[in-house]
């Protein structure tokens, strides 16, 4: 009962945030008379919105599997997750999110949304240094190793052998 809960809590900031975000952006473009963005910003968003989504379905997958946990601070993961998504960049979920409701502030044409999602990067990343204190001292020379090896952001391109 306590993951469901758990679970739940998260799907609710979520909808909050995918709805809030894009309502708070329309709002904002139709006060200052912002015009929406071109017919091939809002393609370009699709297809930015389906990889957010497929990239975090992914993330929560590897979250309930290996790490035996959710998203929610209240029950995290009890086994550090470095597959997949992990082996690249230390924050898959907020690069997902981020790329989802970027893409979907393309696609729906709001600039003031997009605008938002980019502001909302500071808070983030904030938030993202201090869960790395709390990363490390649950999971120790473990997580400081993962941590030298894997970007907190931008991965690294891979190297490839010929």
């Amino acid at each position: 009962m306590r993951r469901i809960l758990a679970w739940s809590e998260m799907f609710a900031l979520f909808a909050l945030l995918y709805v809030g975000i894009p309502w708070a952006g329309l709002t904002v473009d139709r006060f200052l008379g912002i015009p929406a963005w071109p017919s091939p910003a809002r393609w370009i968003g699709m297809v930015l919105l389906v990889l957010g989504i497929a990239g975090l379905a992914w993330c929560f997958a590897l979250f309930a599997r290996i790490g035996r946990g959710t998203p929610n601070p209240t029950m995290p993961p009890t086994a550090l997750v470095t597959v997949g998504p992990y082996a690249r960049t230390r924050n898959p979920i907020a690069l997902s999110h981020a790329a989802a409701l970027f893409g979907l502030s393309l696609f729906l044409g709001s600039v003031s949304a997009a605008v938002i999602v980019l502001l909302l990067a500071i808070p983030v990343h904030v938030a993202m240094v201090h869960e790395e204190g709390t990363l490390e001292a649950r999971f120790g020379d473990t997580y400081r190793a993962y941590r030298a090896a894997v970007p907190r952001w931008i991965p690294r391109p891979r190297n490839r052998q010929s």
